[in-house]
């Protein structure tokens, strides 16, 4: 990382920039949305993530209606996430990663939050994973490097980046795994009060591969891609010149 990079990143866990928000805008909310589905495949439009926000369904065809619910759904997950990253490090748990997971899954049927029982070989990610009885292993050994480094570490981007590549390996959840650890990586950089990782939903085919190699050398770089780049958008003189969805390009 430059030496750029790291004063911009620590001036902004001090607050001492003026763009570390408050709250969560709706500018920034709706670029995670767009963003963040489509790198699982989902493309949501400024437009229909605009719509689904207002609440207003009645002003639109019923067919949109359970398009309008996922986008809500998951807008509630980043609303959820910023705001027990309030609550600083201790909200970085085991049980909040699960809470995730089971609120993107309230079908039961989905099993949301509980680990998955098999290790599939037709899945949405293609990178190796552990064995399905591995799984409580792995993130009993992640959650301990957790606690052991995010405090201290001088270079939160690789051990963000390292943190999301262990937990894709342990593959929690059957449903919605990639979606649970973009946010539960974010949970971890904004505890701790690092702006997040929005990563490009248009580098979908970059991360995918980022998340298969050996180390996470390469998600690394996107990490640190996409925080400069919402570093830069956060900033006051920038922030109005940023359309919605370029924000965290």
């Amino acid at each position: 990382m430059g030496t750029a990079f790291l004063r911009d990143l620590e001036n902004y866990r001090r607050g001492e920039t003026g763009s570390a928000p408050a709250a969560l805008t709706d500018r920034v909310l709706g670029a995670w949305i767009h963003h963040d589905n489509l790198l699982e495949g989902e493309s949501f439009s400024p437009q229909e993530i605009r719509a689904a926000l207002s609440g207003a369904d009645a002003d639109f065809d019923s067919y949109l209606h359970p398009l309008f619910a996922r986008i809500r759904r998951y807008a509630d997950a980043v609303r959820g996430v910023w705001t027990l990253a309030g609550q600083g490090p201790s909200a970085v748990t085991l049980d909040a990663l699960k809470r995730l997971n089971a609120e993107l899954n309230p079908d039961p049927a989905d099993r949301g939050g509980l680990y998955r029982q098999t290790s599939p070989v037709h899945r949405d990610y293609f990178q190796a994973i552990c064995a399905a009885d591995k799984v409580p292993y792995h993130l009993r050994k992640l959650f301990e490097q957790i606690e052991a480094e995010a405090a201290t570490t001088i270079n939160p981007v690789a051990l963000a980046a390292d943190v999301h590549h262990r937990l894709m390996f342990a593959y929690p959840f059957r449903k919605q795994p990639g979606t649970t650890a973009r946010l539960f990586t974010n949970l971890m950089l904004l505890a701790h009060g690092y702006p997040p990782a929005i990563l490009p939903g248009g580098l979908r085919a970059e991360y995918y591969a980022a998340l298969d190699a050996p180390e996470p050398v390469a998600l690394a770089r996107l990490y640190r891609s996409a925080m400069a780049s919402y570093l830069e958008s956060v900033t006051p003189q920038r922030a109005a010149q940023v359309p919605l969805m370029q924000a965290a390009r």
